[in-house]
């Protein structure tokens, strides 16, 4: 191939990706001009710059959503956690013990992440209505790391299987005990893969919609993505600025997240996927 069609196949390429980038920046962008507009302005022209800028819907968009925000990192905080504390232990008990049963025990919690979540909706409903757990924050922390660990326990268990043993023998021959092994030399080496999995698994909570709407009926507990719905008047009209304005603000606490656990985010998912 010759320097000229080299070129042509380069440029084609970053024309490409350039397109991509711009379809996948629009709705961001629509987005935050909305946020400054109201009504009249959005339905004068969707793309037109906010003259004057409405910047009182954030103000009142942040009034409205701020409870249903904090709940909402609360649930995803204290159930990610619950998440990657019982994957770490499981993944480590299948990567490095053995005992009866290990790969069959596997194999039929893998067979479990093909059941669609949409089948086991109501049973699941109607169990933590039976343990009193609706309308209170618990229903939402215990099924995220009910939900979430097999899949948590998968990824560790195809991560630390990577790790040598030989630095187990040498701890054990030190006298470390399992203990000291697991707080001491698996978490530390674990770190970007459990990162990877808090990151995950939060997001998943943070972004829930279905299981807070049916199992939440208080505001004082519900969830940022129930709440997002809330923005309609008694007269069935809602100000669209001030909704794109809340939605603005809900990413926020998501964009931290990435922000700061980007490098354990990408450097967990490329290392497990080259363990698998």
């Amino acid at each position: 191939m010759n320097a000229k069609a080299r070129l042509v196949q380069q440029s084609a390429l970053y024309v490409l990706l350039i397109v991509f980038v711009a379809l996948t920046l629009a709705p961001i962008a629509f987005t935050l001009i909305s946020s400054f507009k109201n009504n009249a302005q959005i339905l004068g022209g969707i793309w037109t710059m906010p003259i004057p800028a409405q910047t009182a819907n954030y103000a009142e968009a942040f009034a409205a959503i701020w409870r249903y925000t904090l709940n909402t990192v609360l649930y995803a905080a204290v159930g990610g956690t619950l998440v990657v504390a019982l994957s770490a232990v499981a993944g480590y008990t299948f990567a490095k013990k053995d005992f009866l049963g290990k790969e069959v025990l596997f194999m039929l919690m893998l067979a479990i992440m093909m059941i669609p979540g949409v089948m086991t909706l109501i049973p699941s409903y109607v169990l933590y209505a039976n343990l009193g757990l609706v309308n209170t924050p618990w229903v939402i922390i215990i099924s995220a790391a009910a939900g979430g660990q097999i899949f948590g326990t998968f990824l560790c268990r195809s991560f630390m299987a990577g790790i040598s043993n030989e630095l187990f023998d040498a701890a054990k021959i030190d006298g470390a005990g399992e203990f000291v092994v697991f707080t001491r030399m698996v978490l530390p080496l674990s770190v970007p893969v459990l990162m990877t999995l808090m990151i995950m698994q939060s997001v998943g909570i943070y972004n829930d919609y279905i299981w807070p709407l049916l199992t939440i009926k208080s505001n004082s507990i519900q969830m940022i993505g129930v709440g997002l719905t809330q923005f309609t008047n008694q007269f069935g009209i809602s100000n669209m600025g001030v909704e794109f304005a809340a939605y603005i603000i809900s990413a926020i606490p998501l964009v931290l997240l990435f922000s700061f656990g980007m490098k354990y985010y990408i450097q967990g998912v490329t290392q497990g996927a080259l363990k698998i």
